[in-house]
């Protein structure tokens, strides 16, 4: 069978399976976010996607706005789309956001079968060796790489014997087990970022059209990043 063909029988009613979580410190959440998790969610057909704002992150500095200021404008952006959801268990859990707790709460909610997978940007995934306990992540889920096109990996030896070990030939095998694989996913993603906006409203300049309109009014309600 070939992959068309396989895909081909997954859209025959294979495809309502996966659950989806996109973490990140989401400050605040942008078009460029809410594109990629839309694009993952047309392409694969996965049965949900989560989005799950940290508390605290554990390699980046504490962000200016509160942790539930983060969560509301979450909230805000998807509250027309019923394909997207917020997790806020890191922002209740409190303290800092270790991925790995994440995932197994996660994976005991959903059960052993369902395929769980985390979505993480180039730099994250580089950065994964600095991680607790981060080569034990794929007992729990896929990791799904989101690259831009064109992009060239150069993975440290470490990282690369955990990509190489893990290495999916096909996206079809992160709907055919529940964990264990490594897929990278060529996205072109929108040139929007967390930092420009933040930058753009410190400099009193717009930020119409970079973010859901409902997160702009929030921002400008409450005066966030001046």
């Amino acid at each position: 069978m070939t992959i068309d063909s396989s895909l081909s029988a997954l859209s025959a009613g294979q495809r309502s399976k996966g659950v989806v979580i996109m973490g990140g410190t989401f400050d605040p959440i942008h078009h460029g976010h809410l594109r990629s998790a839309i694009d993952l969610l047309d392409k694969h057909g996965f049965k949900e996607l989560r989005l799950v704002p940290c508390f605290q992150p554990v390699h980046k500095d504490r962000p200016n706005v509160s942790a539930l200021q983060r969560l509301d404008m979450v909230r805000l952006s998807i509250e027309n789309d019923s394909r997207l959801c917020v997790d806020d268990r890191e922002i209740t859990r409190e303290g800092p956001s270790y991925t790995i707790d994440t995932l197994k709460t996660i994976r005991s909610e959903i059960g052993e079968s369902e395929p769980l997978i985390m979505v993480l940007g180039t730099d994250s995934f580089l950065s994964l060796p600095t991680w607790a306990d981060w080569w034990d992540l794929t007992e729990y889920c896929h990791i799904v790489v989101v690259a831009r096109p064109g992009w060239d990996s150069e993975y440290i030896s470490e990282l690369n014997a955990f990509y190489e070990n893990h290495r999916a030939l096909s996206a079809i095998e992160l709907q055919s087990a529940p964990a264990g694989k490594v897929w990278l996913e060529t996205l072109t993603p929108l040139g929007i970022s967390s930092s420009m906006i933040r930058n753009l409203c410190r400099q009193s300049l717009s930020i119409a059209y970079l973010l859901p309109k409902a997160v702009q009014e929030y921002i400008d309600h409450n005066q966030l990043y001046k």
